[in-house]
């Protein structure tokens, strides 16, 4: 029987993506309407762009944005599965 995921697993899930420089977020499809979840691993890093130079450190840090490959009507049900995305990372990267 498969444990439903409570409040405080999503909380949990999403502090440890934060925590790991994953962003993960819905982005519009231009001129559809449909949106796609989309994950940018050294996001939070880089404040959501594809770079950002670190001027204590003297380097630039690079990010690179992955979008899923299943296609929501709308928001609410990209929203939805959100939850489940951040697990999935959490399970498939936390265990490195």
């Amino acid at each position: 029987m498969k444990k439903k995921k409570t409040k405080l697993d999503f909380h949990s899930d999403f502090n440890w993506c934060v925590d790991n420089d994953f962003q993960v977020y819905i982005k519009p499809m231009e001129l559809t309407g449909h949106c796609r979840i989309a994950v940018r691993k050294g996001g939070i890093s880089t404040q959501g762009k594809p770079s950002l130079y670190c001027k204590e450190k003297d380097i630039t840090i690079y990010s690179k944005e992955t979008l899923g490959s299943v296609l929501y009507k709308n928001q609410n049900k990209a929203a939805e599965k959100l939850p489940e995305v951040l697990n999935y990372l959490r399970n498939l990267y936390g265990k490195v």
